[in-house]
């Protein structure tokens, strides 16, 4: 058993910058959402939070309650929360995607999508989430990277507001919002999140793939653990595995072995407005307990989603930790998958009930 320490959906080691240098100028995003396009010169005299994510990481996702509750508790005290959205995948590139996915997470602080990754390099970036915190004078004081820190961030806000103002009195830090969040809790060996396609694929199939990416696949009798395999007619392109043909029933899939208590994958429908992928766990349709939030029934009792967007769907809520075999069966052409993401924690023992104490007006 692993104490947390949870990274981000980027695995290069994201580099640092210097603290107290001059933060670079949010120059190159194709456009800005929720605001119109700000410039780190114009906020001198406030504490700017930069919050570089992707919509549809896990970790990126995990972030937006804190991030969004310091918002909501020093705006009025010289807070400004400034999100750097910068694409994973090809389809996070376009800045419509974005827009949806901000929408849906229900985002409200201003967002330069940076599908250039021109303010990423300007930073140094390579990871999400990442944070940063710059104080009145435009200077670097707090990068961060991953979840978790929680308290750490907000005490160190608070530090630069009261730079600001020195007879600022603030609240304690906000709790934590879910139990894996607390000191203490208990973080098991996970499967690590696993791509689908050429560049960074780890599906573990023995067929010649050709040129155009097509294949008839057959999964092997023997499986490895954190491999995923395909069953069927599907297109090997170069970030992700796209089925290829209609059946009467479902019949092609994807499965894995792998061992975590959550399960997230990032799909795509293609050329249609969605997509019913069934989804079973160790031959069964999921328990309503094991479910995720995306999981849905149909009147067979049968767990399915319904894919309308790219974006990443929760499979697995919680369940106990332990192996696994995954199954997302599909009966129509056109779903794209691209990744697999796993949950790991469990909240310590003897919690009560979380809660967020907002601070009083």
């Amino acid at each position: 058993m692993l104490v947390a320490a949870v990274l981000g959906c980027r695995r290069p080691a994201p580099t640092t910058l210097a603290r107290g240098k001059l933060a670079p100028e949010l120059n190159g995003s194709l456009t800005w959402l929720n605001s119109t396009p700000l410039r780190l010169a114009d906020l001198r005299g406030k504490v700017v939070l930069l919050d570089f994510f992707e919509y549809s990481c896990v970790n990126c996702i995990r972030t937006f309650p804190y991030i969004q509750e310091w918002e909501k508790r020093y705006a009025s005290d010289g807070l400004v929360v400034i999100g750097i959205h910068t694409p994973q995948y090809g389809f996070s590139m376009d800045p419509e995607n974005v827009f949806a996915g901000v929408e849906r997470m229900r985002i409200t602080f201003p967002v330069a999508v940076d599908s250039d990754s021109r303010i990423a390099q300007a930073y140094d970036n390579r990871f999400s989430p990442r944070v940063f915190l710059v104080d009145k004078n435009g200077r670097i004081r707090f990068d961060h990277t991953g979840e978790g820190a929680y308290t750490e961030t907000e005490l160190t806000i608070q530090e630069l507001l009261r730079e600001i103002d020195p007879t600022n009195n603030f609240p304690a830090p906000m709790g934590s919002v879910r139990g894996i969040d607390i000191p203490g809790a208990v973080c098991y060996p996970i499967t690590p999140e696993l791509y689908l396609g050429q560049m960074r694929g780890q599906l573990g199939n023995a067929e010649r793939v050709l040129s155009n990416g097509l294949a008839s696949f057959t999964v092997p009798e023997k499986r490895d653990e954190g491999r995923i395999y395909a069953s069927g007619a599907w297109a090997d392109q170069s970030e992700y595995l796209r089925h290829t043909r209609d059946t009467d029933q479902p019949e092609d899939f994807i499965s894995l072995r792998y061992r975590a208590t959550e399960v997230n994958v990032v799909m795509k429908p293609e050329d249609i407005y969605w997509l019913r992928v069934f989804v079973k766990q160790d031959g069964l349709w999921l328990s309503k307990e094991a479910a995720g939030e995306d999981i849905k029934y149909d009147e067979s009792g049968r767990s399915y989603v319904e894919v309308k967007s790219p974006r990443m769907y929760n499979l697995i809520g919680h369940q106990s930790y332990g192996t696994y075999d995954l199954q997302l069966i599909v009966q129509s052409r056109g779903l794209s998958v691209y990744s697999f993401s796993f949950g790991t924690c469990e909240t310590p023992k003897n919690v009560g009930s979380l809660t967020v104490d907002r601070r009083s007006s």
